[in-house]
């Protein structure tokens, strides 16, 4: 009996001792592997942030990309717009907001709510008080869209571009050379006829002359003889005003438009009854991608993809 006894307590010990000396190591690599799925998860539900700051109430907010989207969508395009081309403007917009934050990255925040400096930017609640009867319908599609191109951005050579855009072009958009005196690759000029149609692609300014000479003052001031208020103005083949003689002085035509709030730089004039005339083609600096343009892509069947590899040349699109 005590033989058999000992006999069972060895065959007892063998099968506990053999399972674990098999499967040790298997379950310690189980365990490891469990461990780093769960952080895999974990990093896969890590939300994307901007930390933005509000030029008018000086704080500074820390809001999900998504949330940052909608309220620059909300604010730079109308929301009955298109779908690819609000897609189009979700990318564009992540993609300037991410370049920013690269830019930013010693400072307290990635990016402003300043459209001077920035981007448009709207809270959901004044979007809804615009948007007024329309507002859940709006809601819902610019949503949608942003939902579905979340996380994707425009790049060169794997890298975030500066993903500049404007209103409405002179019928074909500038090169960042043309604009800023600095040669950018994706960012060249290309066709844009569509805006031809819009709106406020052709706009009239009107000034007195006394209007004229006091906000022309900051740019300078008026000489002691009979030099008149307006002189030469020299412009590119595209358009763009290079300078205007002022008192006989070259001001830069973007010095011009700045300083009378016209639509763009893109503009002539003439005076007449006193007054100064001055008619515009385009709407903002003309450079990257235009929202005009890209809705009127849109409704002959382009997709948000196609828009945007349009507007910036030699990109991609990619998470």
């Amino acid at each position: 009996m005590k033989k058999m006894m000992c006999i069972t307590a060895i065959i007892t010990a063998f099968m506990l001792l053999v399972p674990l000396a098999v499967f040790g190591e298997g379950n310690d690599e189980k365990i490891t592997v469990t461990q780093t799925a769960a952080v895999v998860k974990k990093e896969k539900k890590k939300t994307d942030v901007f930390k933005v700051y509000n030029h008018e109430t000086k704080e500074i907010t820390q809001m999900s990309a998504d949330d940052y989207i909608f309220c620059v969508v909300a604010a730079e395009m109308p929301a009955l717009y298109n779908v690819e081309a609000i897609k189009a403007q979700a990318v564009a917009s992540y993609t300037y907001a991410c370049y920013k934050r690269g830019e930013n990255k010693s400072a307290e925040y990635d990016i402003s709510t300043d459209f001077n400096t920035d981007q448009s930017f709207k809270t959901m609640e004044k979007a809804r008080t615009d948007w007024g009867e329309n507002a859940d319908e709006y809601v819902e599609k610019i949503k949608k869209a942003i939902k579905e191109v979340s996380g994707e951005k425009i790049t060169y050579k794997g890298e975030a571009i500066l993903a500049v855009y404007h209103a409405v072009s002179s019928g074909v958009t500038y090169s960042a050379e043309d604009v800023w005196g600095k040669q950018i690759k994706y960012l060249k000029s290309v066709d844009s006829a569509g805006d031809k149609t819009a709106k406020k692609y052709m706009q009239t300014f009107e000034f007195p002359e006394s209007e004229l000479k006091e906000k022309l003052g900051s740019l300078i001031s008026k000489p002691k003889d009979n030099t008149p208020l307006l002189g030469e103005v020299k412009a590119k083949e595209n358009g763009l005003v290079e300078y205007v003689k002022v008192y006989g002085n070259k001001i830069k035509g973007s010095d011009i438009r700045t300083a009378l709030g016209l639509a763009s730089s893109n503009f002539r004039f003439e005076k007449t009854d006193g007054k100064y005339i001055f008619n515009t083609l385009g709407y903002g600096h003309g450079v990257g991608m235009s929202q005009n343009g890209a809705n009127v892509l849109a409704s002959e069947g382009k997709n948000y993809k196609e828009i945007l590899k349009h507007y910036y040349s030699g990109t991609e699109i990619s998470k």
